[in-house]
């Protein structure tokens, strides 16, 4: 099963505004919270990052006004935003509980300082487009890099996808998580500790999990056949 990208450029107003003053995206929390529910409930509900960020108010109290940076997001307060949504989310207890709980259908929320000590995959043509800008006009924001929400799944044919919100979903190449390794999404989460801002990865991890996940069937364990029962006949005793 393919990770459905739920982007904030759709959620976000500014982002279909060209020019770096107007880029003033704040919605990659509720976007990547709306794809992390929908993805755990393997799709029996499906939301749009629009949603995820009416789910976001109604939890929090605050409203998302376009052209201010006023919705970024913790992740207790994405906590709160996925119940809204039917989902229920808890902190990570370890690297091994996170893999785990993706291994049996849960989505990851994960807490990112973009693009800081990123293995090479592909991120988006949006960031892409800033990077660029970035480089030349301030290449101190890039080496810093910048607080952003992700999210991930796990599937047994797909593998590890992980999804960043300024994919363009309605763009073919950019409607799915990108293809990871279990050591590339590690190393992704662990841009929030090379930035100094965590202590260890595990901590920018929140388990995702909705009561619409449809179980896999798991075959019933066959009844083993009864080991043959071994006569041995008693020794004949030999007279004299």
């Amino acid at each position: 099963m393919k990770y459905k990208v739920k982007s904030q450029l759709y959620a976000d107003a500014e982002a279909q505004v060209k020019g770096a003053a107007n880029q003033i995206l704040d919605d990659c929390t509720w976007s990547s919270a709306a794809a992390a529910v929908s993805w755990a409930s393997g799709y029996t509900v499906d939301y749009s990052a629009a949603q995820g960020v009416a789910a976001f108010e109604k939890a929090t109290g605050r409203k998302d006004v376009q052209g201010k940076n006023d919705a970024g997001g913790s992740l207790a307060e994405a906590v709160k935003t996925i119940a809204v949504l039917g989902g229920k989310a808890r902190y990570a207890k370890s690297w091994d509980d996170a893999m785990a709980a993706a291994k049996q259908g849960a989505a990851l929320m994960v807490w990112v300082q973009q693009p800081v000590g990123y293995p090479d995959v592909r991120i988006s043509k949006w960031h892409d487009v800033w990077k660029k800008w970035w480089t030349k006009k301030d290449p101190a924001h890039l080496k810093a890099g910048y607080g952003h929400m992700t999210s991930a799944g796990w599937d047994a044919v797909d593998g590890w996808q992980w999804a960043c919100p300024t994919r363009d979903e309605k763009v073919a190449a950019e409607k799915y998580g990108v293809p990871v390794t279990e050591a590339q999404l590690r190393q992704i989460a662990n841009s929030k500790v090379k930035a100094k801002k965590v202590k260890v990865d595990y901590k920018c991890l929140l388990i995702v999990t909705h009561p619409g996940k449809v179980a896999a069937v798991v075959a019933p364990v066959s009844k083993p056949e009864p080991a043959p029962t071994i006569v041995v006949p008693a020794p004949i005793r030999g007279g004299r």
